[in-house]
């Protein structure tokens, strides 16, 4: 069987030549200056710096009206501002001392390319008052914002798709940043360098149904009662010949009886006996307190599907998984969150430290939108 006709045109990827501008504007009829090697950056002298730093925030400003350029803004400003680079070998030399450069100038030109002020952390003036974490690459301002006089909305970071991921740092680091009421942003970069942008956040996880503490003796004591007739079935338990089961929460209903998990069974018995849940129920505990239901993730690569609602009544929100069972690599994290979001859903690392559980949210954004 010979393959479907196609109807679309593929996407062209861009290529960033050397010596060729990628901007559409005419380039001026006298050559610009090329950057030249002042204090270890390359250095662009007025009035050409104040275009470059008044209008598209690039570079850092010195008491002589000239601007510093990172490497990556050197790059930037040959494609866009059609500044020459400092020679024709400037490149290659560049990545043989700084092979992320080759990372850092695509993740640089791709989120500027909807018009947002992406501005590296060694270019803001330490005036501004901003001490961003030593993992924070750059602040983006909005398209509409005003650089030199509003603060920014984002902290950013990249990574290569191979990179491992430390997702306890990354915890940190997006409850450091959120908490100062500005967005996380995590730009990944692939083998093909093409660059897939992430926003980080917190999840509030929150459902309509019963939690065990809301429900009265009655139900409790009915939950009892049914759990007393339990057949063990593999790993977990089957409950026959029930009629109302008194909590659509826990298991589920099949051969005409309730169907529960093994940490369904373990959690109901620990909340049965008044004693404390084991240390692998935690996680279970928490969510369970939150009035979600819980449904294997195994379609889906995760742990579990959470409802905030009955199942049936809505779509789950969330695919979760534990922070011992999340993915290693970005590699494995892209195609994570990928999966999660080709079916409406959002992808959360869950951890625990001193403060409680957190859930982290991974989802995708694009400049501009």
């Amino acid at each position: 069987m010979g393959r479907h006709k196609r109807t679309f045109t593929p996407r062209v990827r861009t290529t960033r030549p050397l010596g060729v501008p990628l901007s559409p504007n005419k380039a001026p009829a006298v050559p610009l200056a090329a950057p030249v090697l002042k204090d270890g950056k390359w250095y662009i002298e007025a009035p050409l710096s104040s275009r470059l730093h008044q209008k598209s925030a690039l570079g850092k400003t010195d008491s002589e009206g000239g601007c510093s350029l990172t490497n990556e803004e050197v790059l930037f400003c040959h494609w866009h501002r059609h500044v020459p680079l400092p020679s024709e070998d400037w490149f290659a030399d560049a990545i043989r001392h700084d092979p992320d450069l080759v990372a850092r100038s695509v993740a640089f030109d791709v989120s500027r390319s909807g018009g947002e002020l992406v501005v590296p952390v060694a270019n803001i003036p330490s005036k501004r008052g901003f001490r961003p974490p030593s993992t924070t690459w750059a602040l983006r301002w909005n398209r509409e914002q005003i650089f030199t006089k509003e603060d920014p909305v984002a902290h950013v970071r990249w990574a290569w798709t191979t990179d491992d991921v430390d997702w306890t740092e990354l915890e940190h680091w997006t409850r450091n940043v959120t908490s100062k009421g500005m967005l996380a942003e995590l730009f990944v970069i692939d083998e093909e360098l093409e660059v897939t942008m992430y926003r980080l956040s917190f999840a509030e996880i929150q459902g309509n149904q019963p939690t065990w503490d809301s429900l009265d003796a009655t139900a409790q004591n009915n939950l009892a009662e049914l759990w007393a007739s339990r057949i063990p079935r593999e790993d977990g338990w089957f409950i026959p010949s029930v009629g109302a089961w008194p909590w659509a929460s826990l298991g589920i209903e099949h051969h005409s009886g309730q169907h529960l998990r093994a940490e369904e069974g373990q959690w109901l018995e620990a909340k049965l006996t008044g004693l404390d849940v084991d240390d692998h129920l935690r996680l279970y505990d928490d969510l369970m307190h939150r009035g979600v239901v819980l449904r294997p993730g195994f379609k889906y690569g995760t742990q579990w599907r959470i409802y905030d609602a009955a199942v049936g009544e809505a779509h789950a929100p969330w695919l979760l998984l534990p922070v011992e069972s999340a993915p290693q690599t970005w590699y494995a994290a892209c195609l994570s969150v990928r999966l999660a979001e080709g079916v409406h859903k959002a992808w959360i690392c869950a951890s625990n430290d001193r403060s409680g559980w957190s859930y982290l949210q991974v989802q995708r954004w694009l400049p501009g939108r």
